[in-house]
């Protein structure tokens, strides 16, 4: 039985706005068929916490277009650290002050909530 409430509740699995994830990444950087992320131009020109923040945007994408086998969304400070040259400890810390309510941790592995991508939009307009 449902009630007028169950509305409100949502998945964090559902509810991708496709369009909007196309836009907020398509700028920074575009993919391999095998799901490789090629870096354009004005991803460079970013600060360190917009270049964070795309990343796992584009993880989203790599995920939802099946680019990769076994592909999982969530990922280690350590991980991102490891790929983007971005200190562990400063991705911590952009993700508990400047990507706070953006970016969640499960299990020490961020992502962004797919309701959160108009946050995103918001945030990477200014």
């Amino acid at each position: 039985m449902s009630d007028a409430l169950d509305k409100l509740i949502v998945d964090e699995s559902e509810s991708l706005d496709i369009n909007l994830l196309a836009s907020l990444v398509s700028n920074y950087l575009k993919f391999t068929k095998e799901g490789e992320m090629i870096f354009e131009k004005y991803f460079y020109e970013l600060k360190d916490w917009q270049k964070l923040l795309i990343y796992l945007l584009a993880r989203k994408a790599i995920l939802v277009k099946k680019l990769q086998k076994n592909f999982e969304e969530k990922i280690s400070p350590a991980e991102i650290s490891r790929l983007l040259g971005i200190k562990a400890p400063t991705i911590r810390k952009y993700v508990s002050k400047d990507l706070k309510g953006i970016i969640k941790s499960e299990n020490g592995k961020y992502f962004v909530p797919n309701y959160n991508l108009f946050k995103c939009e918001k945030i990477l307009k200014k």
